[in-house]
C-alpha cells in the first residue's frame, strides 16, 4: 500500500515520530531507483535486504522527503513496504517498495534529492540521496544467497515485475538459468549443462505489474566434472533466458560458504 500525504500520519505512526529522535546517517541504507514514467510523474522504489545496524532490522514504514533540489524537499511519499523471503528459515529477506512522486516538481525536475525516513519498532534514521533518472525497464532483480549447512547454497533472484514489453517469452521450458564462473573467468557449473528443454512457448513470471517472484537454484559446490570446487572467490550470473532480451543479474560468492 503507498499512500501520498500532504502534512498527516496516521495516529501511530505520529506516536513514534514524537517520542523517538531521528538520526540522519551518511550512508545510504538502500539505494532508491527513480523512473520517468509516460505521464512525467517519477516513480521512486527500491528492492532491498536490510543493512540496518539497529534492534529490530525490520523496516516498517519508509518516507520520502522529495524535490529537485536539497532546499526544496516539498513534496512527501508513505510507503508501507512490502516482504519478499522466508525470515522464519533463515533466508535473504527483501523489503520491497515504490511511490510516485506527482507534482509539478516532479514534471519540471531532470533528477531529484530525497531525504529517505526509514522506521524500525526501535529506530529511525534519516539520509539523503541524489537520484538520476533510469530508463524504465520490464523487471526489477535482485539477487540473493542463501546458506544451506555446511556444503550447499541456495543461490536466486527476487524479480519485481514493473511492466510488460510486447512480445516478451520464454522460447523453451527453461524459466531460469545460473552461470558460475571463476576469478578467470571460465565457467565452473551451469544450471543447464546436460539438460534437454521442450520447444514451448511460455511466459516471464511475474506477469502482473508490481508481482514478485522469486527463482531460485542450488549448488553444492560441485564443478561440471562433480568434483567439489577449490576455495575461492566466483561470480553467479542469474540469467532469465527470455525474448526478445535476456534479463540478467550477478553477485559474487565465497566457497566453502562458511
Amino acid at each position: 500500500m503507498i499512500i501520498m500525504i500532504a502534512g498527516c500520519h496516521s495516529t501511530k505512526y505520529t506516536e513514534f515520530m514524537l517520542n523517538n529522535k531521528a538520526y540522519v546517517v551518511d550512508r545510504p541504507i538502500f539505494e532508491l531507483k527513480g523512473v520517468r514514467l509516460g505521464d512525467s510523474t517519477v516513480q521512486l522504489s527500491f528492492m532491498t535486504s536490510s543493512s540496518l545496524r539497529t534492534r529490530d532490522r525490520s523496516i516498517r514504514y519508509v518516507e520520502f522527503y522529495v524535490g529537485p533540489d536539497k532546499d526544496h524537499l516539498n513534496d512527501s511519499i508513505m510507503v508501507n513496504p512490502s516482504i519478499a523471503g522466508n525470515a522464519s528459515e533463515g533466508g535473504t529477506v527483501l523489503f520491497i517498495g515504490e511511490g510516485v512522486w506527482d507534482s509539478e516538481a516532479a514534471r519540471a525536475s531532470k533528477s531529484a534529492v530525497v531525504l529517505v525516513s526509514v522506521i524500525t519498532s526501535t529506530d529511525h534514521l534519516m539520509y539523503y540521496q541524489n537520484v538520476e533518472y533510469q530508463k524504465a525497464e520490464p523487471v526489477d532483480l535482485a539477487a540473493f544467497v542463501d546458506v544451506i549447512g555446511d556444503s550447499a547454497l541456495e543461490l536466486g533472484v527476487t524479480v519485481r515485475r514493473v511492466f510488460v514489453p510486447p512480445g516478451e517469452y520464454l522460447p523453451t521450458s527453461e524459466s531460469f538459468r545460473v552461470l558460475i564462473s571463476d576469478s578467470k573467468g571460465s565457467v565452473v557449473w551451469r544450471s543447464d549443462a546436460g539438460l534437454a528443454f521442450l520447444s514451448i512457448v511460455t511466459v516471464v513470471e511475474p506477469q502482473n505489474a508490481n508481482g514478485v517472484h522469486r527463482y531460485i537454484m542450488p549448488w553444492n559446490g560441485r564443478d561440471l566434472s562433480g568434483q567439489i570446487v577449490p576455495n575461492g572467490e566466483y561470480r553467479v550470473d542469474f540469467i532469465i533466458p527470455s525474448r526478445p532480451k535476456n534479463y540478467i543479474s550477478s553477485t559474487s560468492i565465497k566457497w566453502p560458504p562458511r
